[in-house]
């Protein structure tokens, strides 16, 4: 496989509706695992934060308005959501915050040891499997000794009892899955999460600590309006993708998608997320 599709973008990095959605699945994913940070870890030792992939900055810019004296550093692939965090840090006048334009499936431009501790969500999305030990290792030359990485994955965007929705769902764990994005033997999920512990312990961490979480999206659950948002915009932009690996033609994703946010919006919609929040201390 040519690096071009290693470091393949599932959705669309430039795009305005992407933006919109990142900022509600990252902000949800915030709320259901109660805080910025693992409550395990002392936030008064931590002057330096990267986050990788930080997309409109949602998480930087509340890390920053919450502790002005840490400098946060946003990385992300999208001139157009940097652009965006930027112009947004910039009204909310955080003066202790900086981003780049970084691709991170490569290596990374920044000195060893420069951050007492680096977040990075939801990788699955855009990183190859076999990209995965190199990038780990690549956080761990950048971070100090007694510093931190987090990891937050999931494994799908959630259990329903929505037959469209699962259907989509099965569409978009298989195109992951023929692209070498997953690391479940059959498809059937992300299989990121049994994973994370490992990568940290491989890449050298130490005192490695797991934590789940789950959001409820059923109807008339605090999160099913922004999952409901994240998906009418998610399950649109990832149908270019899915029709491209021909897991399905415009005119059935078409019937799906309609069918799906239905679904979302029947009284009878339940559905929960699970999250894992993995973490390792650095050691040198």
């Amino acid at each position: 496989m040519s690096d071009d599709n290693k470091n393949r973008y599932v959705m669309p990095t430039e795009s305005a509706a992407e933006m919109a959605r990142l900022i509600e699945q990252g902000n949800m994913a915030t709320r259901a695992m109660g805080g910025l940070f693992p409550e395990d870890i002392d936030v008064n030792t931590i002057q330096h934060v990267l986050d990788v992939a930080c997309g409109p900055g949602e998480w930087t810019q509340e890390v920053a308005f919450q502790h002005r004296n840490m400098h946060i550093t946003g990385i992300d692939i999208s001139t157009t959501m940097i652009q965006y965090a930027r112009a947004t840090a910039q009204v909310q006048k955080l003066t202790n915050l900086t981003y780049e334009i970084v691709d991170a499936t490569q290596p990374l431009h920044f000195a060893d040891n420069t951050f007492d501790i680096i977040n990075a969500r939801a990788m699955v999305g855009f990183l190859h499997k076999d990209s995965w030990p190199s990038v780990l290792h690549e956080f761990v030359r950048i971070t100090r000794p007694g510093g931190f990485i987090v990891l937050t994955e999931a494994d799908d965007p959630g259990r329903t009892n929505g037959v469209a929705f699962e259907t989509l769902t099965q569409f978009g764990m298989q195109a992951l899955w023929r692209t070498e994005h997953s690391f479940h033997p059959l498809g059937n999920n992300f299989g990121i999460t049994p994973m994370l512990a490992h990568f940290l312990r491989e890449a050298g961490c130490q005192d490695i600590q797991q934590r789940s979480y789950v959001a409820d999206y059923s109807a008339g659950a605090p999160a099913h309006q922004a999952m409901f948002e994240n998906m009418r915009v998610g399950q649109k932009l990832v149908q270019p993708f899915l029709i491209k690996l021909g897991l399905a033609t415009q005119e059935q994703l078409d019937e799906l998608y309609n069918q799906s946010q239905t679904e979302m919006l029947s009284e009878d919609f339940r559905a929960l997320l699970y999250i894992l929040r993995a973490w390792g201390r650095v050691e040198k």
